[in-house]
């Protein structure tokens, strides 16, 4: 009967690490996220505290491996942080999988399944909260292939996806443990399948009900060079740039409105500002579209990581500074200062890269009417997928269209519902584009207007279940 027993904790514990890793990462099959923690969640109540502790952070623990190339080679992240990214969410999960054990072995059905997906997502919200990188890693972004879950994001932001996966993980592990009573298994199967099927049918309506607007044509250019272009001499940046300013005169279709170039071409100092200036008010003016071009300024007192959009008229109209800058890879000083351009489709808004992970940013923009995002970026290759989509994301959130522009990465132009209208991956050595319309409706959403209501929602459901916890041990010690 042991052996039996061992036979099926290691087959929750590897079936559970497995789909953990297929489900998570940087290229995750959405679905197998939802089975993840099935296996280990079911069996946990027939463990020890400490067995099932190890087992649920163990499981988690092998799931994140499909990140160490990523973290150690692609973008060199110091040793202390990768050892911090592979033992906290481990051990989260860990202690997520004994919080709903707890639950469990009460019988208390309904709170069980609700235990785990408030608990995490207290954890990523927190996380979010006190962390340099914001978002990132929140896995909320693995669901960005089902278009009709992904559309709750106008509603919950992206907390309501990871609570609505969890939900259903921690549904089936109630009822695959065998607790509670028969008509308790009935009574929460339908429960949380209505809830499902709304959940499906509101993101069908939602994606079947996009208003017709203006369409804005935008061409996306980019081109991967090595990182000793960027790193070198002035004359070296400014050759680049005279290359991108040819290819918008080349590459840009007539009728295009606007061409978003990615990040930090060069640096230039103020100098030869003036002449790049001059250079892209000049293809502006060309090819009739306003142009937005990602550069390094570099001033007497400081650097700034900028955009700068020149009109169709070739006016250099607005300089918008990253607010959001990479730790320890970026010196660059940070900016402050939302730009909003008031264009004949509406009103324009610009961030970089980085920016977008943090939703704040995005629902200030989208609070001051923008239908258009223009994003220069510049990724890391392997993230070029998953970082594109946390930027689509936001346009969910918030009811814009989004037009990103990413060396080493993605060309995406995707719809305020997260349809990716236009892609195409950049490559070394030679010039990538793409010329897509995107419909520009303001879609106002509740989650703009209210904010990270849902994640206090949960921040709180999981302090009543906790004190619930401790109030019934309490009670039980008085009784025993």
């Amino acid at each position: 009967m042991r052996a039996r027993n061992l036979l099926l904790v290691i087959a929750a514990g590897v079936a559970s690490a497995a789909f953990s890793y297929l489900g998570t990462g940087l290229h995750p099959i959405w679905w197998l996220l939802w089975l993840a923690p099935v296996p280990v969640l079911a069996v946990a109540p027939r463990l020890r505290r400490s067995a099932a502790f190890l087992l649920g952070s163990v499981a988690w623990l092998i799931g994140e491996i499909n990140q160490w190339s990523y973290l150690t080679h692609e973008i060199g992240v110091p040793l202390k942080i990768v050892i911090l990214f592979f033992v906290i969410p481990p051990v989260v999960f860990g202690f997520g999988v004994l919080f709903m054990r707890s639950f469990l072995r009460r019988g208390s059905l309904f709170l069980a399944s609700l235990a785990f997906p408030v608990y995490w997502v207290a954890y990523e919200y927190f996380t979010e909260i006190g962390s340099p990188h914001s978002t990132w890693g929140n896995l909320a972004y693995t669901q960005m292939n089902c278009l009709p879950i992904i559309q709750i994001a106008s509603i919950t932001g992206l907390w309501g996806m990871s609570f609505i996966v969890f939900l259903f993980a921690g549904t089936i592990a109630a009822l695959l443990s065998g607790a509670g009573k028969p008509w308790q298994r009935r009574a929460l199967a339908i429960a949380v399948g209505a809830v499902l099927c709304a959940l499906f049918l509101f993101g069908e309506w939602r994606l079947q009900s996009n208003p017709s607007a203006q369409s804005v044509a935008v061409t996306l250019i980019a081109k991967d060079v090595p990182m000793s272009v960027y790193l070198g001499p002035e004359e070296q940046a400014l050759k680049l740039f005279h290359e991108y300013a040819d290819e918008v005169r080349r590459a840009t279709p007539a009728g295009t409105q606007a061409v978003v170039l990615p990040e930090k071409i060069g640096r230039v100092s103020e100098s030869a500002l003036a002449e790049v200036d001059a250079l892209f008010s000049s293809a502006a003016t060309a090819t009739h579209a306003a142009i937005v071009l990602g550069l390094v300024r570099r001033t007497a007192s400081a650097a700034f990581n900028s955009s700068r959009f020149y009109s169709p008229d070739g006016k250099l109209e607005a300089n918008y500074d990253k607010h959001h800058l990479l730790p320890g890879v970026e010196p660059e000083k940070p900016g402050d200062k939302r730009v909003i351009l008031n264009e004949a489709s509406g009103r324009w808004g610009l961030q970089i890269c980085k920016d977008m992970d943090f939703p704040k940013l995005s629902r200030e923009y989208a609070g001051e009417g923008a239908n258009l995002l223009l994003v220069p970026a510049w990724d890391f290759n392997l993230d070029r997928w998953l970082h594109a989509r946390m930027a689509v994301l936001r346009a969910v959130e918030n009811g814009f269209a989004l037009a990103r522009s990413a060396r080493n990465g993605l060309l995406t132009l995707s719809d305020n519902r997260g349809r990716i209208l236009a892609e195409a991956a950049t490559v070394p050595g030679r010039f990538v584009s793409i010329t897509g319309k995107v419909n520009v409706a303001r879609a106002v959403t509740f989650y703009t207007r209210t904010g990270d209501w849902f994640a206090w929602l949960c921040v709180v459901m999981f302090i009543v279940l906790l004190a619930s916890r401790f109030l019934a041990r309490s009670l039980l010690g008085k009784e025993t």
